[in-house]
């Protein structure tokens, strides 16, 4: 994985498995996400889902600049906006990789999902316990194909996840969206947040090759982070 900050680059190399970039409401993931696809454009493929409403065309304007058409070829652009949908896409994810290596085609090297949870969670009804369970099925076995695609073709995998909270002993923590499920499957996540200055986000990693808590700090501009 080749992220846009350079100290992330070192603490997670060579290392296989999910990465999770999670955090609130517009701390900067879709920019990272998308920093991190061109990145690996320049390399190989990048298939690159995006699961909301209203596709980044502007931030996508802002980090293309000065990119060869080459580069922006290399990623393949696919938009779902119901969770069906999406979980339709990353289980047909193998044909369309298959018929890459048939054809001979650049060898696809990343799959980034933004997001992973975002549709999920707009379908979760607290009435409607058999359906949250459906749902429940669904999110595992998106993530269990993700890691079966990036053990068994070397595909990295990136997934974008939302920010939920949960009260434990009288105190709230932050989580990633997708409780259990998630925990069980991302091997390598990565949460930003926002600091008391408007352009540093803080990135804090808990689960990578050190396994201690790490905190970094990065700048974000409309060009992405630096």
């Amino acid at each position: 994985m080749n992220f846009p900050t350079p100290k992330l680059n070192e603490i997670f190399q060579s290392t296989e498995g999910i990465f999770s970039v999670w955090g609130d409401f517009g701390v900067g993931k879709t920019t990272f996400a998308l920093q991190t696809a061109f990145n690996a454009a320049k390399l190989g493929k990048v298939i690159y889902i995006y699961s909301k409403p209203n596709f980044p065309s502007e931030k996508v304007g802002n980090i293309i600049q000065d990119k060869s058409t080459v580069i922006i070829e290399n990623i393949i652009f696919i938009q779902s906006t119901k969770f069906y949908d999406l979980n339709n896409i990353i289980n047909n994810l193998e044909f369309l990789i298959l018929n890459s290596l048939k054809e001979n085609d650049y060898s696809i090297i990343l799959i980034i999902i933004d997001s992973i949870t975002a549709l999920y969670r707009l379908e979760l009804n607290r009435e409607k316990k058999a359906k949250n369970i459906n749902l429940n099925y669904q999110l595992n076995q998106i993530l269990a194909n993700l890691c079966y695609i990036n053990e068994m073709y070397n595909i990295e995998v990136l997934i974008v996840n939302e920010m939920s909270r949960r009260s434990y002993n009288d105190q709230t923590e932050e989580i990633p969206s997708g409780g259990k499920v998630m925990d069980y499957w991302v091997i390598n996540s990565i949460n930003i947040k926002r600091t008391d200055k408007l352009n540093v986000r803080k990135f804090v990693l808990t689960k990578h090759p050190m396994n201690k808590k790490i905190e970094l700090f990065s700048l974000l501009s409309e060009n992405g982070f630096e």
